[in-house]
């Protein structure tokens, strides 16, 4: 007899995964036939879609629940060229108790959260952040009035998918909590797209159970990885930051030669190439002296750490490589000039001459046709100015350049803003970010107390053909004050990736920096949908694995440097 039809059963089941723990699920097929009966069909073969294979395995035709991820699938049995199909939803739940807590604390949150005066408010996430799916998870901060004693939940869902977290208010205890990586994972693996939401609860006899107005963050999928070179301005130390963690990255600079600089080793003002594996930056005191370092020498922990040209052949305040890395483009005092950076020695250029007076801050373009930098400053030297314009220079060919191009004038824009900084390009070399305040430095303030006059620091976007610049208010609020941002090589998920610094708040006291204006890096996402229509950027999250006991800026990002 033909078969017509097969229903799977359990029909549209779910599966709930509790703290890695589910019961497999087997399924059968009943096939209907032409004359209407109704069988059992032993020969079935099962199947899941490309969602529920995300979501479980299945061995014959018996289903089970990986704990990974959670969402919604579709299981098939097909015989004699018929298929029938059901939906099957997996939902997961981690539960996670700390030392500090009782065994019992999850039962002491199971009546509706309140709000009241023990409501914690959270910190960190910023609400709204977008992220990456590669950055490592955020550390929960919040504000807690609690007494010793007091407990905690943590909640982060998405979607289907559930982690939570307990505490209590113990010696030490810094009212945070990290997610653990397995966790995170399967927030991403569930969130669909969707925001993942964070909720911290708090409770205690008298007053029950508090709640805090939910936070969340946007993952995206996207590869934004690589590596994330800073001044740890703190200790005068060039910091490295990779999936590993974070560490030195020149661990032994060269000694200062200067008498009066005995034992210096600082290395400050630095630029990494496109592709990753030199470094050039300051040494010392301004204007001192300057080097190139190799990344990638399996040298560059020596003592001291070899440069590839002499000391002291060349000196620069900031420098920036062309795309292949073949040229430096120095700027010393308010000029900029162009060395070999192999061996330190200036090359004669061709075209319209470099500028020799009131520039600052020059930048390649990745595709090599570009140098945005900051023109018509007012200041001794480029570190310190308090007006400037945001200008282009054209390569037209090897060593030759055009005349500058002014892209923002700062006589024609808001005077808190007169004095642009950084420039820094997308990826695709088609706009430009910079910082703007009233000094270069981000010393945006006028005046003394009480009649001082404090000016916030902001980001602003423009196209390298011209036109309007866009403040980017997503990354920066009014209350942040921004500097000196600078574009991932990643161009992933429809975004663009711009690290920046910035003195906001980042998490509570205990375990970050509130009340204490410092220094700390964040990373925005640039909807590319978005550009020249308004604001692309997005509420920023800040760079995992920094230290947020120390002031830090002038981050550049990179590939990783070529093995050797």
């Amino acid at each position: 007899m033909q078969l017509v039809s097969i229903a799977v059963s359990p029909a549209d089941a779910t599966i709930a995964v509790e703290s890695g723990v589910a019961m497999p699920l087997t399924y059968s097929a009943v096939g209907t036939f032409a004359d209407g009966h109704q069988a059992p069909i032993a020969d079935a073969t099962f199947a899941l879609d490309d969602a529920a294979q995300k979501l479980a395995a299945l061995s014959g035709a018996q289903l089970t629940a990986s704990g990974t991820a959670a969402g919604k699938g579709q299981v098939s049995a097909s015989s004699g060229g018929v298929t029938g199909a059901t939906s099957v939803t997996v939902t997961v739940h981690d539960v996670h108790v700390d030392p500090s807590a009782p065994a019992d604390a999850p039962t002491k949150f199971s009546g509706a959260a309140m709000t009241g005066s023990f409501s914690p408010l959270i910190d960190y996430p910023l609400d709204g952040a977008v992220m990456p799916s590669t950055v490592k998870a955020p550390d929960v901060q919040w504000e807690g009035n609690a007494n010793a004693g007091d407990l905690y939940r943590v909640k982060l869902v998405a979607g289907g998918a559930t982690v939570e977290s307990y505490l209590a208010n113990a010696a030490g205890f810094t009212f945070e909590s990290q997610p653990l990586a397995a966790d995170w994972a399967l927030l991403l693996a569930s969130s669909n797209g969707q925001p993942i939401a964070v909720t911290v609860d708090h409770y205690d006899p008298q007053t029950g159970v508090q709640g805090s107005q939910a936070v969340s963050v946007r993952p995206i999928t996207a590869n934004v990885t690589g590596v994330i070179y800073y001044w740890d301005l703190s200790e005068g130390k060039m910091q490295r930051l990779d999936a590993s963690g974070r560490a030195l990255a020149i661990p032994s600079p060269p000694v200062s030669p200067n008498p009066s600089e005995a034992g210096d080793r600082c290395v400050a003002c630095h630029e990494i190439s496109r592709d990753g594996r030199y470094l050039a930056a300051e040494l010392w005191g301004g204007g001192d002296g300057s080097a190139v370092f190799d990344l990638s020498s399996p040298n560059i922990s020596a003592d001291p750490a070899p440069t590839l040209a002499p000391l002291n052949s060349y000196s620069s305040l900031f420098a920036t490589f062309n795309p292949d890395a073949s040229r430096l483009l120095i700027n010393s005092g308010n000029a900029l000039g162009l060395i070999d950076p192999k061996n330190g020695m200036s090359l004669a250029t061709s075209g319209t001459p470099l500028p020799t007076a009131n520039a600052a801050h020059p930048t390649w373009s990745p595709d090599g046709s570009l140098i945005a930098f900051i023109t018509n400053t007012d200041g001794p030297w480029a570190v310190d100015y308090t007006q400037g314009d945001v200008a282009t220079i054209p390569v037209t060919g090897p060593d030759t350049f055009g005349p500058a191009q002014t892209l923002v004038a700062s006589s024609t824009g808001d005077p808190a803003f007169k004095a642009p900084s950084w420039p820094s390009f997308t990826p695709d070399s088609q706009f430009i970010a910079y910082a703007a305040g009233t000094n270069s430095r981000g010393r945006n303030s006028v005046g003394t107390p009480p009649t001082e006059v404090v000016y916030p620091g902001a980001l602003f976007l423009v196209n390298r053909a011209g036109g309007a610049p866009v403040k980017l208010d997503g990354a920066c609020s009014s209350q942040s004050d921004c500097y000196l941002p600078n574009f991932s090589p990643y161009d992933s998920g429809g975004y663009f990736w711009m690290v920046f610094y910035s003195l906001r708040d980042y998490g509570n006291a205990q375990a970050g920096t509130k009340g204490t204006k410092r220094r700390q890096l964040w990373v925005t996402a640039i909807d590319k949908s978005k550009l020249g229509s308004g604001d692309p950027s997005s509420v920023p999250y800040w760079l995992p694995d920094q230290d947020p006991k120390t002031e830090n800026m002038s981050a550049f990002w990179a590939v990783p440097p070529p093995l050797q």
